[in-house]
């Protein structure tokens, strides 16, 4: 199994003056799981594509120092080389899907690799009943949640048995039962065939019981590289990078025997009560599929609610989001917002009203520089311009987003252009904010950060904010409601502290 040495590697992006990796010098034995943290933006994705030689070959800027594998410069051999060692799963699973069926994701490695048919097929079904996706082989992925596109995604790693494989957050798009699921494969692939992994994540806790080693990252640097029996004997230096502390929980794994969740105090109910969303029977059904996505969801929303929606990858969150936003057309049923039904409204028309930051916040990023995006809304609301540099300038800093005001959105990391998505659309004030997994890219600190601008801001306005999400302790700390779904039905619809006392209702919703 592969080695890899690193030695004073610098390296600085295209348009900048501070290098995102500074002097980095470290080794990773062959057959080690080194777990990679720290906070958002430090350098974490720009570190693994070194490993894996996206950079410098498939990425501009300037790199010093060297990387090797197994004695190979990796700057200097073919990246086709490399990667037929080190395999490397992106963040954002949408990424590195080329293909349309499940199937001929899995086989587009093994086929340029020139696999033969037969052992193809084997490798494809071994791969999918890894990951748990068995008999998906002719599902469209267009059709999948996030989080089943991270499974196929790792199908794929697995099925071209690397070496070396690196995770970028790779758990960020999955329910708790899913998350488990993929952590068990990844030490079961480092456990039996000696694969060297590198996972990073914000999510230390689930991570930290399978790894040996463990490198935390900031401004680009390693501030500290030990074996996991002396990483954890102090947590300070992850509490002062607002990273999440792999502490032991306490009792069992339910979550009433946990230490209890600080809740967001709500504001005074006052004015609060108002019916801002009505949503009746509602059902849709993707094209070429054979059950509903969503099935007879019916619902009230007053204003001044916060709401998770909570299930399963596949449940129908994303769908029901969508649908609320108005960008699916339901298969029967309504939605009606403020007395007006969306199917007969157009979509411009619930601009200002409804905002909605997809799981994937590339999907909404286009202007220039981040004040540019921020400003992008209210500017097309004809806002005054006095009203856009102040709204702007306050966004900015709500969202901690003022240093990066004149960069380009896509040089962020991923969590710092989440924060940006999310600014853009907080900054029209809608009245219904809907959010979709707000916990992707996000370290502690930003994320709690982000919740509590929403949080109060949405109370103080007398609005409303839904947000789907996997994180029961999100949930716990700031939704006054909670939705869970089932193979795209309510299951449960009430106080989120009844739910999660219910161990058979949250074992069905795979929590």
């Amino acid at each position: 199994m592969a080695c890899i040495e690193i030695e004073n590697l610098r390296f600085t992006y295209p348009g900048r003056e501070i290098p995102t990796l500074r002097n980095i010098t470290t080794r990773i034995d062959a057959g080690a799981f080194v777990l990679l943290t720290g906070p958002t933006g430090c350098g974490k994705s720009t570190l693994l594509r070194t490993l894996n030689g996206l950079i410098p070959h498939a990425s501009a800027g300037v790199l010093s120092g060297t990387v090797h594998l197994d004695g190979e410069n990796i700057a200097t051999q073919p990246l086709a080389t490399t990667c037929q060692k080190v395999s490397l799963l992106f963040q954002n699973p949408d990424d590195q899907l080329f293909c349309t069926l499940v199937e001929d994701e899995i086989a587009f490695g093994l086929e340029n690799l020139g696999f033969p048919p037969e052992k193809m097929q084997a490798r494809i079904t071994s791969a999918l009943r890894q990951v748990g996706l068995q008999e998906f082989e002719e599902r469209e992925i267009a059709s999948l949640s996030g989080g089943q596109k991270q499974r196929v995604v790792l199908a794929a790693v697995c099925a071209m048995q690397p070496e070396v494989l690196l995770l970028d957050e790779p758990t960020s798009h999955l329910d708790p039962k899913g998350t488990r699921d993929i952590l068990n494969i990844v030490k079961q692939l480092n456990n039996d065939f000696g694969i060297t992994v590198v996972l990073a994540t914000h999510r230390t806790r689930e991570v930290a019981s399978l790894c040996d080693h463990v490198w935390l990252m900031d401004n680009g640097k390693l501030c500290l590289d030990f074996p996991k029996t002396e990483a954890f004997r102090d947590f300070t230096p992850y509490r002062r990078l607002g990273v999440q502390v792999p502490e032991a929980v306490r009792g069992s794994e339910d979550v009433g025997s946990k230490a209890p969740i600080p809740r967001r105090e709500r504001l005074s109910d006052t004015g609060h009560g108002s019916e801002l969303l009505s949503i009746r029977n509602l059902c849709f059904r993707y094209p070429k599929t054979a059950s509903d996505a969503v099935h007879e969801v019916s619902c009230v929303v007053s204003r001044g609610e916060v709401i998770a929606v909570m299930g399963a990858n596949g449940s129908g969150k994303t769908t029901l989001i969508h649908l609320i936003a108005g960008l699916l057309r339901p298969s029967s049923g309504e939605v009606t917002i403020d007395g007006q039904s969306c199917s007969r409204l157009k979509r411009h028309k619930l601009a200002g009203k409804v905002g909605i930051v997809f799981q994937n916040p590339d999907l909404l990023l286009q202007a220039e520089t981040v004040r540019d995006e921020v400003a992008f809304g209210p500017k097309n609301l004809k806002f005054s311009t006095q009203d856009l540099e102040a709204r702007g300038n306050r966004t900015l800093s709500q969202f901690d987003l003022v240093n990066f005001a004149a960069e380009a959105p896509y040089a962020l990391s991923r969590g710092q252009r989440q924060r940006v998505a999310v600014a853009a659309t907080f900054s029209l004030h809608p009245d219904l904010f809907l959010l979709d997994e707000p916990t992707t890219g996000q370290d502690a600190r930003h994320l709690h950060r982000l919740m509590d601008e929403l949080h109060d801001q949405i109370q103080h306005e007398n609005k409303t904010l839904i947000f789907a999400t996997h994180d029961t302790e999100l949930t716990l700390k700031y939704a006054t409601r909670i939705l869970l779904l089932h193979d795209g039905a309510v299951i449960f619809d009430g106080d989120p502290d009844t739910a999660f006392a219910n161990r058979e209702l949250l074992q069905q919703a795979s929590l």
